[in-house]
C-alpha cells in the first residue's frame, strides 16, 4: 500500500529522500513555433519542493516550468485550461496550515499563482479535473467534508470561488483522483478508505445523483483515473507492486475489461492521459523505490507500448501526464462564392475554418485550435489580405489557406479552388 490513510498524514508510506537537483531552465515557454508538435507535461513529486516539467513526446527538449510565485508541495493531480493557457496542479500539502491549495502555472513562462477558491473547502487535494463547458475545476479533498472522510470541491477557473459538490446518493470516503465526463454529466473519483475500493460518481450540475460503477475486477489500488467520453469508458490504473493493471469500466455501468500492458513500462504509475485519436494511454512512472528515467509510460490499445525518457527535462518521481498536441485537420476549409450585382459586379468569397480535432474532456489530452489565420492565392500566387472574406473582381482560380494554432504548434490546410469568371455587366433596355 503506497498511501497512509490517516487524516493529516501524507498518502505516501515513504517519500524517499530526493536531493535538490539543478533545474535546466528557470522559464520554459512552449511557443507555437513548430508546425507539428506534441508536448508532454508531468509533475515531479519527489522533488522538494515539487516541480513541473515538459518535454517533446519523443523525450527531446523541454525543461522545468517557471513556478515563481508559488511553492508546490506534494503535487497530486494536474490538468490544463486552454483558455487561460495554464496548467492547474493540486498542491496537496501546500498553503496555510499545509492543508493544500490549487495552483496554476502560466505556460507563457510568466510564473505561477494560487487559484482563489473562496467558499470551497481545500483539504489535502489529491487530484484535479476541469470541465471546459462550465469552466469549473474540481478536486477531491482527502479529508474534511461531512464526516471528515473527504469531499469534492469545485471553483470557477476565473477565480470567483466555489463550494462543495452535492454527492447525495454515494459516500465520499478517503477519495483519491478524479476525472470529469461532460457527455454523461458526471464526475468520477476513487473511494479508497477500505477494500474493496470503488469508483464513485455524482452529477456535475450539483444535483447529487451519486452512485458507484460496476467494475470488472476488484482494484488493489486506483492511482490514475481518466474518462474517454468518445468511447464511453472510465479507465483506472492499478499500480500495486506485482499487480500492475490498466482497467476500464463502461460509463453506462455495464461491462468493462483489462488493457494488455505487454511492451509497456509501468513502474508505480500515477495519473492517466488518453490520446483517443491514436489509441494510446499514458501514465507517470513515479518509481517503486526511487525515481526512474522512463518518466512517462504508455500502451497502445492496438498492442505494444513503451516509455518516454526525457533527455533534458528534470525527472524526479513523475506523475500526472498532460498532453498538448498541435492542431490536426479533419475537414478542409470550404470556400463559398456569392455574386454581388450592381454597377461594378464583383464576387464575395468567404472561407470557413474547416474541421479540426477537438479536445476530449476527461482524457487530459488537448489539441483544439485557439486561433485561425487566413491567406489567399489566385492562380497559385499569394495575395495580400488575412481576413476570412474578400471581395474580388479579377477572374481566376482562388484558394484560401487556413492556419490553426494552439500552444503546441500550428497546421495549415487549403480549400478546394473556386473559379471566378469575368463579371458580366447587366444590359439595360431602352
Amino acid at each position: 500500500m503506497a498511501f497512509v490513510l490517516a487524516s493529516g498524514a501524507s498518502r505516501r508510506v515513504a517519500v524517499f529522500a530526493a536531493g535538490i537537483f539543478a533545474v535546466l531552465a528557470a522559464v520554459l515557454w512552449i511557443a507555437p513555433s513548430a508546425k507539428a508538435a506534441e508536448w508532454v507535461f508531468w509533475d515531479n513529486y519527489r522533488s522538494e519542493p515539487g516541480t513541473v516539467s515538459a518535454a517533446s513526446i519523443d523525450g527531446s527538449g523541454g525543461g522545468a516550468l517557471n513556478l515563481t510565485g508559488v511553492t508546490l508541495e506534494g503535487p497530486e493531480g494536474m490538468d490544463y485550461d486552454p483558455v487561460t493557457n495554464r496548467l492547474f496542479v493540486a498542491s496537496s500539502s501546500g498553503g496555510a496550515g499545509k492543508k493544500g491549495e490549487i495552483i496554476f502555472v502560466n505556460l507563457d513562462g510568466s510564473g505561477a499563482g494560487v487559484l482563489s477558491t473562496a467558499g470551497a473547502e481545500v483539504n489535502e487535494p489529491y487530484g484535479v479535473a476541469i470541465d471546459p463547458t462550465t469552466r469549473i475545476i474540481y478536486w477531491v479533498n482527502g479529508t474534511g467534508g461531512p464526516g471528515g472522510k473527504g469531499s469534492i470541491g469545485f471553483a470557477s477557473i476565473d477565480g470567483s470561488g466555489g463550494g462543495l459538490l452535492n454527492t447525495t446518493g454515494v459516500a465520499v470516503t478517503d477519495p483519491y483522483r478524479l476525472a470529469v465526463d461532460p457527455v454523461s454529466g458526471k464526475v468520477f473519483w476513487a473511494n479508497t478508505e477500505s477494500a474493496p475500493y470503488t469508483l464513485a460518481f455524482a452529477n456535475l450540475n450539483n444535483t447529487g445523483g451519486g452512485g458507484t460503477l460496476a467494475l470488472p475486477a476488484v482494484p488493489s489500488s486506483i492511482y490514475g483515473l481518466a474518462v474517454d467520453s468518445a468511447a464511453g469508458r472510465v479507465y483506472w490504473l492499478d499500480s500495486s507492486t506485482g499487480k500492475e493493471r490498466l482497467m476500464f469500466a463502461n460509463v453506462n455501468g455495464v461491462g468493462g475489461g483489462e488493457v494488455s500492458l505487454a511492451g509497456a513500462v509501468l513502474k508505480a504509475g500515477y495519473g492517466l492521459a488518453i490520446d483517443s485519436a491514436i489509441g494510446r494511454i499514458y501514465w507517470g512512472n513515479y518509481g517503486i523505490s526511487g525515481s526512474v528515467p522512463e518518466a512517462v509510460g504508455f500502451v497502445n490499445l492496438a498492442g505494444g507500448g513503451g516509455a518516454i525518457t526525457p533527455t533534458t527535462a528534470p525527472v524526479n518521481g513523475a506523475q500526472d501526464p498532460v498532453i498538448l498536441k498541435s492542431p490536426s485537420n479533419t475537414a478542409r476549409p470550404k470556400l463559398h462564392r456569392r455574386v454581388l450585382r450592381g454597377k461594378h459586379p464583383r464576387s464575395k468569397l468567404r472561407c470557413s475554418a474547416g474541421g479540426w480535432a477537438v479536445d476530449n474532456p476527461g482524457t487530459f489530452v488537448y489539441q483544439s485550435p485557439r486561433s485561425y489565420a487566413y491567406k489567399w492565392k489566385r492562380n497559385g500566387k499569394a495575395l495580400k489580405g488575412v481576413k476570412a472574406t474578400r471581395i474580388v473582381r479579377t477572374p481566376g482560380r482562388y484558394v484560401c489557406i487556413v492556419t490553426a494554432t494552439n500552444q503546441a504548434g500550428f497546421a495549415s490546410k487549403a480549400s478546394k479552388p473556386v473559379k471566378v469568371k469575368k463579371p458580366i455587366k447587366k444590359r439595360h433596355s431602352h
